[in-house]
């Protein structure tokens, strides 16, 4: 976990100078493993610093909106537009422009924030706080670790389940932050503790989750487009091809 937040600091360090997409996009890698395994850890461990959380998640929030711009205007929407190239000939320039506006100005926005001192006292407090985890003891009574990681990973594999259905977008993006655990959890359970079973469901698990980011990705270019209403045509066009 403290070397994902390392190389998190790092690379949204690195992407101030740069600001290219792939090293955004490792940075938002590396802070959603290390956020992961706290949150699936976190009945064992000690109660982690409140003091700059909410900056810390201002943060996050910014990395995801240029992170949506990012893969809409590099991904999402060229491919869509080659398949469709007769659709919304009029609104398309238009709309290009405005995504490449709004992508300019969260990236302003975000190099501000990462220079802020309560960002970089964030991230100094949280690194403090997960080197005392090393010599903190484990809070599992009763049972071995390995137990208590089973069970904990069974019950969030039925809570997936649970959110499945209806499966509507709103569903599916919890499930896969769910997901997204249980793949963490299962690659820090492995590095130590090598089993095929494991081995066979993280191999689902991601599968699962590259389709279930696609769908995802396909749903945020569908905000992007309806948020400003100026774009009726390929709104319409693109929820029936969804």
């Amino acid at each position: 976990m403290r070397a994902s937040l390392q190389d998190t600091r790092s690379l949204l360090q690195a992407w101030t100078h740069s600001q290219q997409t792939e090293t955004l996009h490792q940075a938002r890698v590396a802070w959603r493993r290390q956020k992961c395994l706290l949150k699936f850890y976190k009945p064992l461990l000690p109660e982690p610093p409140q003091r700059h959380r909410q900056a810390l998640q201002t943060l996050w929030h910014l990395t995801g909106q240029l992170r949506n711009l990012d893969v809409a205007l590099e991904g999402t929407l060229p491919t869509w537009r080659q398949n469709h190239p007769e659709v919304g000939a009029k609104e398309w320039p238009a709309l290009v422009q405005q995504l490449h506006r709004d992508r300019m100005l969260t990236r302003d926005a975000l190099a501000q924030e990462i220079a802020r001192p309560r960002i970089t006292a964030g991230f100094q407090q949280l690194q403090t706080w997960m080197k005392r985890l090393d010599t903190a003891p484990l809070k599992v009574q009763g049972q071995s670790f390995e137990k208590w990681v089973q069970q904990r990973l069974k019950r969030l594999d039925q809570k997936i389940q649970s959110k499945r259905h209806p499966f509507t977008p709103e569903r599916q993006h919890r499930c896969r932050i769910l997901l997204k655990q249980e793949r963490h959890a299962l690659e820090s359970l492995l590095t130590n503790h090598p089993d095929k079973k494991h081995q066979a469901q993280l191999k689902r698990i991601r599968k699962k989750q590259i389709a279930w980011g696609h769908d995802q990705d396909k749903q945020a270019a569908l905000t992007l487009i309806e948020r400003s209403g100026l774009f009726p045509e390929l709104a319409k066009a693109w929820r029936v091809s969804m």
